[in-house]
């Protein structure tokens, strides 16, 4: 990529997407990394760009990244939890985690079209410590893949996922993101 591409000198994108959010604000979400720092940004209408997680390193923003544009694609998905992070945080299942199969199947049942042959999975979860807030991938490697920076900024990335899912891959998801900053 050119710096023209990635907004700055060195910047790698692995993955950005625009969503209308509810109050019809325009939000923008992106993985980026540079200089082994990496992290989800977003900026909803004409913010500046905030730092909604740190992720652990470049392979958990590729799969970050991939994740995302592969499962707000998908024409079903599952949705479990409340409306933000911190909801049901003291149940077995906190947070909020979306599921969607590894291939679309033609099933008058449900559950057979959303876990099909196996499910993808992107889990926003409260901490257990108090301190932080995570965002997993259950199934896959790596497992961990970022730290939120607070539980604002995790609701932030659960209403902009959200956002994504109900366009249904139609426009969430910018081959070319353009400039970021």
């Amino acid at each position: 990529m050119t710096s023209e591409e990635t907004g700055a000198a060195g910047t790698e994108i692995y993955g950005a997407w625009g969503a209308v959010l509810p109050g019809e604000i325009r939000a923008q979400l992106a993985v980026v990394g540079r200089s082994d720092q990496y992290a989800v940004i977003y900026r909803a209408g004409d913010d500046e760009w905030d730092t909604l997680a740190y992720v652990y390193d470049a392979e958990a923003a590729t799969r970050t990244g991939l994740l995302i544009a592969k499962m707000t694609k998908m024409p079903e998905h599952l949705r479990i939890g409340a409306s933000g992070v911190e909801t049901g945080s003291d149940t077995e299942h906190p947070g909020v985690e979306w599921v969607v199969p590894t291939a679309v199947v033609d099933d008058p049942d449900p559950i057979v079209r959303i876990t099909g042959p196996g499910t993808d999975r992107l889990w926003a979860l409260p901490s257990t410590d108090g301190e932080v807030l995570g965002l997993l991938n259950p199934d896959g490697d790596p497992r961990e893949l970022a730290e939120f920076t607070s539980a604002v900024a995790a609701d932030a990335f659960i209403a902009m996922i959200d956002a994504l899912f109900a366009l249904s891959g139609s426009r969430g998801y910018t081959e070319n993101p353009g400039v970021i900053g």
